[in-house]
Parts: structure tokens; C-alpha cells; sequence
């Protein structure tokens, strides 16, 4: 009700910094904040906590496989380059 009567900014301001120091009754303020005044009830966050949890997820698993596919490269490309070395070699040595 008090800050319904504030009529500008650094009213509202100055209320908000010293108000704080007046809380006696802070699971009070909680149950407003987050209950009362609270926009996002709480069947609707959980939802949204999935739907972006499994994008994340999703999103995870793709990078888990490039990953996967781009050390399966670098191997492969390892070990082209040590045969290709070791052929070199032997023919060198025939020689």
C-alpha cells in the first residue's frame, strides 16, 4: 500500500533502499515476492526448465558426436601419416 502512494522514481527509489532495512519478517517478503506477486507459477517454470533442459541436452549430444566424429579423423589422419612414415622408411632402407 505505501508504495501504491509514491509518485515518481526516486520516491520509489529511496522507499525500496530504506525498506530493506526494515524487513523484521523476511519469509514474509519471500511468500509475497514469490507467491503473491509472482508472475511464473511454479507448473509453468517447470515446464519451461524442461523444454529448454532437453534442448540443452540435445544440443549436448551433438557435440558429443562431432567430437567423437573429429577424434576419429585426427586418429585416421595419425596413423596415415605414421604408415606413409614407416613406407618411407623401409623403402630407404632397401636402398
Amino acid at each position: 500500500k505505501e508504495i501504491l502512494r509514491l509518485h515518481n522514481g526516486l520516491e520509489i527509489y529511496q522507499y525500496l533502499r530504506f525498506f530493506t532495512k526494515t524487513i523484521s519478517n523476511s519469509r514474509k517478503l519471500m511468500n509475497i515476492a514469490f507467491n503473491d506477486m509472482n508472475p511464473f507459477r511454479m507448473k509453468q517454470l517447470q515446464q519451461l526448465r524442461m523444454v529448454h533442459r532437453e534442448r540443452l541436452e540435445a544440443e549436448l549430444r551433438e557435440l558429443e558426436q562431432l567430437k567423437a566424429e573429429y577424434m576419429e579423423r585426427r586418429t585416421s589422419q595419425r596413423r596415415a601419416m605414421s604408415d606413409s612414415c614407416a613406407s618411407e622408411d623401409e623403402v630407404e632402407g632397401e636402398a
